[in-house]
């Protein structure tokens, strides 16, 4: 898990609690999250579990026994912060054709 930074970003000094502060995530490579939510959803299929159920107890507890150890899926989406699998969930659906505003 990400530790938060103690000392104040030179950028923020002098802003109050208003402010709106940018969180990036970097990537670890490309599409990697991606390809670890693939492959994890495809070893719950296959061990007969409701894939997107088990990945929201994943990513909304942090504990990895909602993961399937079947294909190593449980120790794959460890290697993947769950901030990092919850920006490639949310950029995959605004990027959605059908999600898009007419």
């Amino acid at each position: 898990m990400r530790e938060a930074n103690p000392t104040p970003h030179p950028e923020r000094k002098g802003l109050d609690d208003q402010a709106t502060v940018r969180f990036r995530v970097e990537e670890p490579g490309p599409r990697r999250a991606a390809r670890v939510l693939r492959q994890v959803y495809q070893a719950l299929v296959e061990k007969g579990y409701h894939p997107t159920s088990q990945l929201v107890g994943y990513l909304l507890s942090g504990d990895p026994t909602y993961i399937t150890s079947h294909r190593n899926a449980r120790s794959l989406i460890r290697t993947v912060e769950r901030d990092e699998l919850l920006e490639e969930i949310i950029e995959h659906y605004v990027n959605c054709p059908e999600n898009r505003p007419s």
